[in-house]
């Protein structure tokens, strides 16, 4: 046999005090206005190796980050000669999504590719 535990008591409803005119107040209940934020974004970064191939990252650059082949090819070359390119900017599940993604197909192709999330 189950225990059951005696029903909880109904909640207190806020009194309401006459008036002094002997009419029962109204009750005004104040509506607060819900504030949402933005979420956090996240840069997606790329960094230089010696051994991943230029054309790999610019295919990487295309498939998952929807680049054209000049924005990909830019940004290939910023990696190369600064050691990092920022290959977009996103909400943090979909910027940690996009790094595995990434790092996956670096992995099965045999590259040493590096890719990280860092917060914008």
């Amino acid at each position: 046999m189950a225990d059951e535990s005696p029903p909880s008591p109904p909640p207190k409803r806020p009194s309401v005090k006459p008036r002094r005119d002997g009419s029962a107040g109204a009750l005004v209940a104040e509506r607060r206005v819900a504030r949402t934020r933005p979420p956090s974004l996240y840069q997606v970064v790329m960094l230089n190796d010696d051994y991943t191939p230029m054309e790999f990252v610019v295919l990487v650059l295309q498939q998952y980050f929807q680049r054209d082949i000049d924005t990909a090819t830019h940004i290939m070359l910023k990696i190369h000669h600064e050691g990092r390119g920022v290959c977009g900017v996103y909400p943090k599940d979909i910027a940690a999504t996009k790094v595995e993604l990434v790092l996956t197909a670096a992995r099965r192709d045999g590259h040493p590719l590096q890719c990280i999330m860092e917060a914008a």
